[in-house]
Formats: structure tokens, sequence, C-alpha cells
């Protein structure tokens, strides 16, 4: 089995509204459809209501976190946290059960994978770096790696990486990238590189050989590619000496306080810590790897910064209430190049790990996540005022890219905009 695998809506190109999100083995990918626009605009209606005045981790059992967590779990999710957030306040709420067949209950502390929502935090771990010196949003590839002669991605830069407008290949099991790229490796005869970054590094060596896809232009079209993000993080740990991983840690989670680590798909599910669950409402299993996938991780990991953190509810509402500070003007440890390339954004553009949204009562910044039986869906307004968000270690994607889990996560999270706005 490769990188990836499942059948999945394809990229839609030069479409900003509907990015195929981050998932490596044993699911389909996740993406912002219309859907959940159209249910996040409808919620936004609402936002004059009003919540609760407490700051604890696990609100009263009548609050609107509370019901919303309890009402998912009844609906077939295994397990879920959902939170509202305010500069001033924080409303987080879990339920259910850390695995099926299992009474551990989710706990308050319990981590959470975010997938494709994992971007954000890389984007802005790399814009710390730039703030530092590292690197700069104008960095182009032909700086770190050899590329061919003509090749059509010598003008691209980190920037378009962290954007999506690189014209790389997808790398979201929806096509035959992963196969092609393990048999082309197999070929050369090379023993697999023993440190993360060289794997990176070589990965990114391969990927710009290939030809963008389609009609994609590089540095222009956007097309999602989860691939981009490990080019991105091999371009900074390259300038800086340092694994990504580690950048990461020293950058981004510990200025701002978050508690989380790396899991991947091909990883056995942790002891005490939530399984990640996938399938049909009916037809949920457990998420374990077999071998064959297992065996495969460490190519997996090259793809960590693009969608395999996972953290704490508590973790995730810091970093929305960060964003909140940094977009009202306040103090906020966010690198100050990744806030304004949010705040300079155009209108329903991709930028660093976000999809902008217009709904009637202003500009919101969204994203949704899947990775290996977890789901995680987020709204933040553009203004500051308000945030919300739902995590579960439940995921299910069906080819024509409808998933009763994402479903469940709008109908919770109405009403936590809702909430989060009072």
């Amino acid at each position: 089995m490769g990188i990836g695998s499942g059948s999945a809506p394809k990229n839609r190109g030069t479409s900003n509204l509907e990015p195929i999100m981050f998932l490596p083995i044993h699911a389909r990918p996740t993406r912002l459809t219309r859907r959940t626009l159209l249910l996040a605009a409808a919620a936004s209606a609402a936002l004059a209501a009003c919540g609760g005045d407490d700051d604890t981790v696990q609100p009263p059992a009548d609050t609107e976190t509370a019901r919303a967590a309890r009402e998912g779990v009844s609906a077939g999710l295994v397990g879920l946290a959902v939170g509202s957030v305010r500069v001033d306040r924080r409303d987080i709420a879990v339920a259910g059960r850390r695995r099926l067949g299992r009474a551990e209950a989710i706990q308050p502390g319990d981590t959470f994978g975010l997938g494709s929502n994992t971007k954000a935090m890389s984007a802005a771990a790399i814009a710390a770096l730039i703030d530092r010196g590292v690197a700069a949003w104008t960095t182009p590839l032909s700086q770190v790696f050899p590329l061919p002669a003509g090749s059509p991605h010598a003008a691209v830069t980190l920037g378009d990486l962290l954007d999506h407008r690189a014209g790389l290949l997808a790398f979201n099991g929806a096509a035959d990238d992963e196969v092609r790229f393990l048999s082309a490796w197999a070929e050369s005869g090379q023993p697999v590189p023993a440190t993360i970054a060289e794997r990176r590094h070589a990965f990114a060596t391969w990927l710009l050989t290939q030809a963008p896809p389609g009609n994609i232009v590089p540095g222009r079209d956007f097309f999602y590619s989860n691939a981009g993000y490990a080019v991105a993080a091999s371009i900074v740990e390259t300038l800086a000496g340092e694994p990504f991983e580690a950048l990461f840690e020293t950058v981004l989670t510990r200025p701002l306080g978050l508690a989380g680590t790396w899991h991947r798909a091909s990883m056995p599910p942790a002891e005490g810590a939530p399984a990640g669950h996938e399938g049909p409402v009916d037809a949920l299993v457990v998420v374990d790897p077999d071998d064959e996938t297992r065996a495969a991780d460490p190519w997996l990991q090259v793809l960590d910064p693009a969608g395999s953190w996972h953290c704490t509810p508590a973790s995730y509402a810091d970093w929305l209430r960060w964003h909140l500070l940094a977009f009202r003007g306040g103090p906020s440890p966010l690198a100050v190049g990744y806030v304004q390339r949010l705040m300079n954004a155009a209108p329903e553009r991709y930028a660093v790990g976000w999809q902008s949204v217009t709904v009637p009562t202003g500009r919101l910044w969204m994203h949704t996540g899947h990775l290996g039986g977890f789901m995680a869906e987020v709204a933040v307004a553009a203004d500051g005022s308000h945030a919300a968000f739902a995590v579960t270690n439940t995921g299910h994607m069906s080819p024509d890219g409808s998933s009763w889990v994402l479903t469940e996560l709008d109908r919770r999270l109405g009403p936590i905009y809702a909430q989060a706005a009072g």
C-alpha cells in the first residue's frame, strides 16, 4: 500500500472553494464542500446569540457545547469535542468513548487528530522562521532543490507552496501519485534515507521532476497538494539545519503553549488516547494499520506537516484565541507575516492553511481535516470576534465526497458558532 489510498473526489484544479484535505491511509480525503460553506452561512445569521460566562474546559451539562457533544455522540460519533472561543472566554465540552468496545470515556485532556487543519499550524511555523530570517515568502524552489532544465516550477516560491499554487501532485489517494513515487524509489535501488529531513529532500527532489497536474500553471493556479507542504517543510529544515518537527516545537507549540504530538495513520493507536474509527455510521471499525501500512511509515512521515498533528481541545482553543487576538490588533505570538497574509488575502481565497469564506455577517476563515479515523472542522471570524471548532475520533468519506461525520459536525457547530459570538 502506498502513501495514500482510496478513491476520492478529484482536486478541483483552479477552484479555491473545494480543496481536498490531507489523508494518508485507510480513509478518504475530506474537502471543504459547498454544503459545509452554505451551512456556515446559515449559522452566521444567528451570531448574535449569547453564551455562558465560564472559562472552564468542561462546562455545565446544560451549555450549548455540552448539548452539542452529547447529541453528536447520540447520532453515532464515537467521541466528540466541541468548543466556542472568544478572546475572554472558551467553552469546551467532550462526550463519547475513546474506542468502540471499551468503556473508557473521552477526557478533556485527550488528543484528537486535526488532519488538514494541521496545515495552518505548519504554515504559521514556517512564517515564524521567515520572520526570523531563515527563509522568505519569495524563496524559490531552485535555491534548495536541483530543478531540471526548463522546469515549470522554476519560479515557484515558498509562499506559493503554502497557498497551494505550486502546481504539485496532490498525494491525497485520489490518483496513483503514491504508487509512482514508491515504484520510482524502488527502481532506483537506493536505500531509504535514515533521517526525516533526508527523506523529505529526496521526496521533494523527485516530486519536482513530475509534470504539473492537468492544465495547472505553477505559481498561478490553485491545486490542493499535501505534497506541497512536505516540500515547504523541506525548504525550511534545509535552510535552518534542523528537522521540521523540531522547528515546529521551537517556533510554534512552545511559544503558543500548545500540547500535542505527531501521530500518523500508519502508527498503531496509542494506549490511553482516543483511537480513530472509520466507516458508515452502522459499520465503524478501529483504524489499526496492517504490517504493509506500518512498513510505509518512513515515507508517510514525510507528509506530517500536511496533516498529522494531534492536540488537546484546550490547546486547539488556545491556538484559535491567538488568531482572535491577532485579528483584533492585540498581542499574539503568531508570526507577523502569517497574520498579515491572512488579513491581506483576497476574498474567497486559500491562504496559509485557511479557506476564506464570505457569509452575510462577514468573513470567516474555515477548514476541515480528516486523518486516519479523525475529523475536524473549524471557523474563525476574520474580525476576531469569535471562533468555533469540533474534533472527533470518527471519520468517513464516500466516493462522491459526502460524509455523514462532516454532516454531524456541521449540525453541531451551527449553534456553537452562535454561542461563540455571544
